[in-house]
């Protein structure tokens, strides 16, 4: 079973500003990239409380949005800083739509090659 964690180098540090970043909103999520200046892409996922208040319903979330990035950061454009910022909206769709509209968020932020 491979580890739902990002490894160290991929994950977003916490001191990370987006002032002149990238921004690409969708009904799920607001998708914010900058250049990092290195090989590797970062990731960052925040959901809040107002998504749901349980933190089993957040962590499903988060578990599916870092499943979904660790399968297609093979074939991303690397040197990037990615934050998710996730709404309420992700828990009215389904697994298949939430993948479909990260894809084609990525896509359309040129940092996936299909």
């Amino acid at each position: 079973m491979t580890s739902l964690m990002f490894k160290r180098e991929n994950r977003l540090v916490s001191g990370v500003r987006f002032n002149n970043s990238h921004i690409l909103t969708v009904a799920q999520f607001t998708l914010k990239n900058k250049e990092n200046n290195s090989s590797l892409n970062r990731f960052g996922i925040v959901v809040s409380k107002k998504v749901d208040a349980r933190a089993v319903i957040r962590n499903r979330v988060k578990r599916f949005f870092r499943t979904t990035l660790m399968n297609m950061n093979k074939k991303m454009v690397a040197g990037h800083d990615i934050l998710f910022v996730v709404k309420k909206e992700v828990l009215n769709k389904t697994k298949e739509e939430n993948l479909l509209a990260i894809k084609n968020t990525l896509e359309k932020a040129d940092l996936f090659k299909a």
